[in-house]
């Protein structure tokens, strides 16, 4: 009798030992913080470190809308397109122009070789190889003048009665083409009557 009293008492002391435990673990799980895993930290990070650069790609993009418009945009790709049109017309032109001289020269220089011409034919090719040398500086005086003056890009091209002078303008005021002409007129010896000023047709050319 005392024997199964033995038992039952270490059984019961048992059971209530183990209870206690899972009472204890119970409660201590319940304390301690839920712990995150490494996936799931690197997944917060990344979701943090997008929406800073969003942020800064939206404020850098807001700043520079402010600065500069499309319109600006598109206005200064204008400009620099005008420039490169016109440095190309101007080019474009003088080379013309030194062609045509160029030409001239040589078919006077071959009057004044020609041994079977006579000698009036040869002054008069002289003459004329004095003049054309002259007018090639004239015309290189003027428009070195226009450009230290503001009035760059200039093509002028003297002819027997007149002088062109083609200019890139919008529009040209009375005080501008008083001064060009002013220039042309010292430069040329030609007068103001004489002087022809034309736009630059750009888009044209």
């Amino acid at each position: 009798m005392k024997k199964i009293l033995k038992k039952n008492q270490i059984a019961i002391t048992s059971l209530a030992i183990m209870i206690a435990v899972a009472g204890y673990l119970n409660f201590t799980k319940s304390d301690v913080p839920t712990v995150t895993s490494y996936d799931e930290t690197d997944e917060a990070l990344n979701s943090i470190d997008t929406m800073d650069i969003s942020d800064g790609d939206t404020l850098m993009s807001e700043k520079v809308d402010d600065s500069i418009t499309t319109e600006d945009t598109a206005a200064i790709g204008d400009a620099v397109l005008t420039q490169a049109q016109v440095s190309e017309y101007v080019a474009g032109a003088r080379l013309e122009r030194e062609q045509t001289h160029s030409k001239t020269r040589e078919s006077l220089n071959e009057i004044i070789e020609n041994d079977s011409l006579d000698e009036s034919e040869k002054k008069e090719a002289i003459e004329k190889l004095t003049r054309l040398t002259d007018i090639i500086e004239k015309e290189a005086a003027t428009e070195q003048l226009l450009d230290s003056k503001g009035y760059g890009n200039a093509v002028v091209s003297i002819g027997e009665g007149n002088v062109d002078v083609v200019l890139n303008y919008d529009e040209l005021s009375q005080s501008d083409r008083a001064q060009i002409e002013d220039i042309v007129t010292r430069k040329t010896g030609y007068s103001v009557s004489q002087i022809v000023i034309s736009k630059m047709n750009v888009k044209d050319s």
